[in-house]
């Protein structure tokens, strides 16, 4: 009873916050140009400022009456040069949504390492500052490539999963990616704070969540990534399948889902029947489709926000993009080692001609061949 309280609480207290007019949007910007600013509305705006930090709103005047005065006369004490300025900084701000999309991760992607490595995905899809544009088939031939095994995602990392140090390896790996991470969630939060509590975005002046909306919404679609990949999908422990690429690599008491892929136990990605599970096959599709209309959304939206930040220089607006660019560049770089340990620690499905795994296959094993060598395997194994 008390959590639940507690909870309530909590809600009321943010859309209280929310709700509010707020009042310390003049109170810190970016280096560049914070002094200027600060002068201004100090020698130059100070009637029209201190109106504002009342938060006194008077709604026969709209919900804007407080922040707009208080902009107009910033705007009307700047020079030419520093309009021409912050017009070519909101038009590099504005492409921080598209920038992004080439270098960040798909939903699809973050999906895979967030059913193998749960709280890395959750990390990784609250750091992501963007999504990947993506069809709905590009989702299903995604999951494809992982089913089947394709070696050419393969980044040369093999030699980790049998080094006689691999306890060392899985732990220094392990801290290293949640380390960085961290820093890039720590990083996007930070922008999102700045960005949104101590700047004036044109659109909706009298509001403070607009960019924090718009970096939670990537969160939210890479969340709905899992979620659709878990419908898709399902994981099937394999313990002693077919050769030694494919042995147990770590005995040890910590969850595998905190190590890296490469180091986990045999696995093999199976997609479901759909014969014997239509409701997951429909949910999976309608699924994939709010994600495509919410990545479309959430780059319109980013686009719209952001172009209309005021009062940043264009310098301020190169250091907000390579921080941004930073965090995606990290989140995909521990994406992408992800994924190729995924490949070397996973069984592909058996094709349909022979029910033999492709490695088998492509030896010149039969179904029956592969079968009675796994079972020696057991045999020996016991």
């Amino acid at each position: 009873m008390k959590l639940v309280t507690a909870g309530f609480a909590t809600l009321v207290t943010l859309l209280s916050a929310v709700k509010a007019t707020p009042t310390h949007q003049f109170d810190h910007f970016f280096p560049g140009w914070n002094n200027d600013v600060q002068k201004i509305l100090s020698e130059n705006c100070s009637d029209v400022y201190a109106e504002y930090r009342t938060g006194k709103v008077n709604y026969t005047l709209g919900r804007q009456s407080l922040v707009t005065p208080v902009t107009d006369c910033i705007l009307n004490v700047f020079g030419e040069t520093k309009k021409a300025e912050l017009a070519v900084g909101s038009l590099i701000l504005g492409l921080i949504p598209t920038i992004l999309q080439t270098i960040g991760s798909s939903t699809i992607e973050t999906a895979l390492v967030g059913i193998r490595r749960p709280l890395l995905g959750i990390m990784i899809a609250a750091g992501s500052p963007t999504v990947s544009m993506m069809k709905t088939k590009d989702f299903a031939e995604g999951i494809a490539t992982y089913v089947n095994g394709d070696s050419s995602r393969d980044i040369g990392i093999d030699f980790l999963r049998t080094s006689r140090r691999r306890g060392l390896w899985a732990a220094i790996i392990a801290i290293l990616q949640y380390l960085a991470v961290a820093g890039a969630l720590g990083n996007v939060g930070h922008l999102a704070w700045q960005l949104g509590v101590n700047a004036v975005a044109v659109f909706a002046r009298d509001t403070i969540f607009a960019v924090p909306l718009w970096t939670a919404g990537a969160g939210i679609i890479h969340f709905a990534g899992i979620l659709a990949i878990r419908l898709r999908t399902r994981l099937v422990h394999v313990e002693d399948s077919y050769g030694a690429k494919w042995a147990r690599p770590l005995d040890t008491s910590v969850p595998i889902q905190l190590l890296p892929s490469i180091f986990h136990p045999t696995m093999r990605l199976v997609i479901r029947d759909i014969s014997k599970e239509k409701i997951y096959h429909a949910l999976f599709y309608a699924l994939t489709w709010m994600i495509n209309i919410g990545i479309i959304a959430q780059v319109s939206f980013g686009t719209l926000v952001l172009s209309g930040l005021l009062f940043f220089s264009i310098t301020d607006t190169l250091i907000i993009v390579a921080r941004y660019t930073l965090s995606a560049i990290v989140c995909r770089a521990v994406v992408r080692f992800e994924l190729a340990g995924m490949l070397v620690s996973m069984v592909p499905s058996e094709p349909q001609g022979t029910g033999a795994p492709k490695e088998a296959e492509q030896a010149g094993l039969t179904s029956t061949d592969w079968k009675e060598a796994r079972e020696q395997e057991l045999y020996l194994g016991n």
